[in-house]
């Protein structure tokens, strides 16, 4: 076996390698007033105020954006007065939930088989009976598999990252700023590990940043994906 391992093709490697890699679905949901303007400059905020700025999850979240947003030609300003938009940053952890399914389990068991004679009358020449012999006959054991409906209990998780701009080239004279582009992106699955979620779903968010979707879409990240957005060392 190790010499197979060991002269595997590297095509077929990295095919298996990369056949491994978790890869995460997620619901994306964008609405943009129209296109983002390249050489834009930002500031990122949170818009949670249970989440402080100086917080080290949300400076690592923060982080994420800023790459994104400088990797599409925009570029983050030294501070809010001197930003083209403000981008507001949450994300949160949502509470436990059960999910009910019904799947089909089979249920199998054995009818053993019988085991029985019958007595053979044996007959002459004439056609008279002149003994009797025994025959033994082996029904062979049957298998049946009978298809039983369960419940099956699975507690889920809902892990979402909103991130919404707006305009703040008038500076904060303007009491209402006007909404340039906002992000939705959701996960509900078994896990409650919101960090390693995090990079996943702001890789999911930045095809999207300035556009409008219309509706939610479906976006599966993988690792791969993570290390093309973000560089190498966003995978953990």
């Amino acid at each position: 076996m190790k010499a197979l391992i060991r002269f595997l093709p590297l095509s077929i490697v990295l095919i298996l390698m990369t056949a491994c890699q978790p890869r995460y679905a997620f619901e994306v949901d964008s609405i943009a007033a129209g296109e983002l303007n390249t050489g834009a400059s930002f500031v990122i905020v949170s818009a949670n105020p249970d989440i402080r700025e100086n917080d080290l999850r949300f400076i690592e979240a923060a982080n994420y954006i800023q790459l994104a947003m400088e990797g599409m030609g925009c570029f983050q300003a030294p501070s809010a007065a001197s930003a083209d938009m403000i981008i507001e940053l949450d994300f949160f952890l949502g509470e436990p939930r059960d999910s009910l399914t019904v799947r089909p389990h089979p249920e199998t068991y054995w009818t053993p088989g019988r085991h029985y004679s019958v007595e053979v009358p044996v007959r002459n020449k004439e056609g008279r009976i002149i003994g009797y012999s025994r025959k033994v006959y082996h029904e062979p054991s049957q298998q049946y598999t009978h298809w039983e409906d369960r419940v099956e209990t699975t507690t889920l998780f809902e892990k979402s990252l909103t991130l919404t701009a707006y305009d703040n080239r008038m500076g904060a004279a303007v009491k209402d700023p006007v909404q340039l582009w906002s992000v939705t992106v959701v996960n509900t699955d078994p896990s409650n590990d919101l960090r390693h979620y995090l990079p996943f779903m702001a890789a999911a968010a930045l095809p999207y940043i300035g556009f409008d979707t219309g509706r939610k879409t479906v976006v599966v990240v993988s690792e791969e994906d993570l290390e093309v957005a973000f560089g190498p060392t966003s995978t953990r």
